[in-house]
């Protein structure tokens, strides 16, 4: 089976270091056990009062965070959608909302994290073409998670999906059933 990522990313100072929900540091420098939600059976997990001062430091550091507007998020929406046209990828589910977005796709022999850029680029110039307040609307980077079994792909694909009851933006492509890995 052909390996797929759920790739993800926030608007800008929406998901700082020491975050109760837990956190990534930059290139795994330092690792920050999941929360508990996410944790294995008798992993460690994440305690946020342990992280409130890496908290504090980020949001000292960093401007306000960026929260979409609905119309904000149909043109970044509209525009990426329309970007992903042009790359040479198999997307399969994608979701908008006014601090983060997910994004399922096969991307085959190309580099995520350039096409992430892209796509991100593109919105941006969209979003300043139609009076956007000139701040960078998204962080820097994302978070790549391989699904390389039939089973993840399904849940990875319902969990963006469910993403519509948070008043998110979806839109599902057609799938080429070399690729579906998505049926029940």
């Amino acid at each position: 089976m052909a390996k797929w990522w759920l790739v993800s990313w926030t608007t800008y100072g929406t998901w700082l270091p020491g975050d109760k929900r837990g956190y990534c540091t930059h290139r795994s420098k330092v690792y920050v056990p999941p929360p508990i939600r996410y944790a294995k059976p008798g992993e460690p997990t994440y305690q946020p009062t342990e992280h409130n001062l890496v908290l504090k430091l980020a949001q000292s550091v960093t401007d306000d965070p960026v929260y979409l507007t609905a119309e904000q998020m149909k043109v970044a929406f509209d525009s990426i959608v329309t970007e992903i046209a042009e790359i040479p990828v198999v997307p399969a589910i994608l979701s908008l909302g006014e601090w983060h977005i997910h994004w399922l796709c096969y991307f085959g022999p190309l580099t995520i994290k350039p096409i992430v850029e892209r796509v991100k680029a593109a919105a941006t110039r969209e979003l300043n073409s139609r009076g956007f307040s000139g701040r960078r609307p998204w962080t820097r980077g994302c978070n790549t998670r391989s699904k390389a079994t039939r089973k993840e792909c399904r849940s990875a694909y319902r969990y963006v999906k469910r993403h519509l009851e948070q008043s998110c933006l979806i839109h599902e492509w057609p799938i080429d059933p070399k690729f579906l890995v998505f049926d029940e």
